[in-house]
């Protein structure tokens, strides 16, 4: 049996059971039934090669916000530019049928009532989701879609068993966890450490035998299943598919790790060398676009992205500093004229201690001097850079720069200072 639960607001998909002398609901999510919609992101990195072409389930079993965290996952995905060269396209559709299935790389089955919904749903055959993952597909399940794909989940039933190799036991917690990578975890999402996720009484899996792989792990022990696999990966004939138990699209929301993840169950080929720009120039308007864009994705992801697109052309972060501190310095002198893009190897060790306050214009503009200085004389970015406040990382550079020049991009002047923090 399942049970739904509602927190927040936010309503997400977990195989629960009631315990001893505990009556269980059957409660459904999303229960208008809508038709099969197209719904396809644009604003995706100049010059993709890959198309990704991925359904999302949105039946009466599925979450509705489960559904638009994925959506809003990929489109963010495609706006910034995640996964170099690869462009997401995503559909809807309320029923799951091979004819429905055929023409996408990848289905999604995000949280809803629970796994069990999902096996029993007249909107959803079974048949036809093992037929589409055997012949070469990928499958994405997320809280419900991961007890659904399993080989086994303990007490309760058989899984479509798309993930041969993964076993999982029910998880009656809700919150926030912290879940650990592997090392696979970090060849496939591109991450490292531990990171905290949204939780809704996901599943705790681990490998029955040999041929899954363990993308991430529980790192505490707040639902009882502390170093059980949170996210794996496992392969049922041609195709890939990923389980996991918390959900990255949800608050606090992760695109990265949804389109990691998807290329990983799509066997996507990624380049990993950023297209070289064709003109080898920016114009500032251009530079302050993609600012905005650097700015977005550090303050949504806690990082920088890899790359950012400017004039058609792929510029790796120690590039974009030298546009970044290049443009400054013009605006202030009243300057738009074009900026050549200049080759900049990556700072070696990053570093950096600074105290919150604000750095005033005349002290970033002597900062940003200093930046196209050593960049011309060191070819590469530097570590980190010197300022009243205390020593700014390459890192930190890179968003304060960003955030000046989306200030100027909104207001149409630099600003007399801008905050930064520890």
């Amino acid at each position: 049996m399942c049970l739904t639960l509602t927190l927040n607001a936010v309503s997400a998909a977990a195989n629960t059971t009631s315990t001893a002398g505990t009556t269980a609901q059957d409660k459904k999510v999303n229960t208008t039934t809508t038709t099969k919609t197209a719904s396809t992101s644009t604003n995706y990195a100049a010059g993709s090669s890959t198309t990704i072409k991925v359904l999302i389930y949105s039946g009466p079993e599925a979450a509705s916000d489960c559904v638009a965290g994925v959506k809003t996952s990929l489109a963010t995905a495609n706006s910034q530019n995640l996964v170099n060269g690869v462009k997401f396209n995503y559909a809807t559709s309320t029923k799951i049928t091979t004819s429905i299935l055929s023409g996408y790389d990848l289905l999604v089955m995000p949280g809803g009532s629970g796994g069990g919904y999902y096996l029993k749903s007249s909107n959803i055959y079974g048949t036809a989701i093992k037929n589409f993952v055997k012949n070469g597909g990928g499958y994405l399940g997320i809280c419900a879609g991961a007890y659904a794909a399993a080989n086994f989940v303990h007490g309760y039933y058989n899984g479509w068993g798309i993930a041969p190799h993964v076993n999982a036991y029910a998880v009656g917690y809700t919150g926030n966890l912290p879940v650990t990578f592997t090392s696979d975890g970090t060849s496939v999402i591109k991450r490292s450490g531990t990171l905290t996720l949204h939780h809704y009484n996901g599943a705790a899996m681990y490998l029955r035998s040999s041929g899954a792989k363990i993308f991430a792990k529980y790192a505490d022990s707040k639902s009882g299943y502390k170093g059980y696999a949170a996210i794996v990966g496992d392969y049922y004939g041609n195709g890939r598919v990923v389980l996991s138990g918390p959900h990255p699209e949800m608050s606090p929301q992760y695109p990265d790790i949804i389109a990691n993840l998807i290329v990983w169950a799509t066997k996507t080929t990624v380049s990993t060398t950023p297209s070289t720009p064709t003109t080898q120039k920016a114009t500032v308007s251009q530079i302050q676009t993609a600012a905005a864009s650097v700015k977005t994705f550090y303050e949504t992801n806690k990082r920088l992205p890899n790359y950012v697109t400017v004039n058609g052309a792929q510029l790796t972060m120690p590039k974009f500093m030298y546009l970044l501190a290049t443009a400054t310095i013009q605006l202030n002198s009243g300057s738009t004229s074009t900026i050549t893009v200049k080759n900049v190897n990556a700072a070696p060790k990053i570093s950096g201690s600074i105290k919150s306050g604000n750095i005033q214009k005349a002290e970033y503009i002597t900062v940003a001097k200093r930046i196209v200085t050593f960049i011309n004389t060191n070819g590469r970015a530097p570590n980190f850079l010197t300022t009243k406040l205390g020593t700014l990382s390459f890192t930190k550079a890179v968003y304060t720069f960003s955030k000046v020049l989306a200030f100027y991009k909104t207001n149409k002047r630099l600003p007399n200072f801008v905050a930064v923090s520890k």
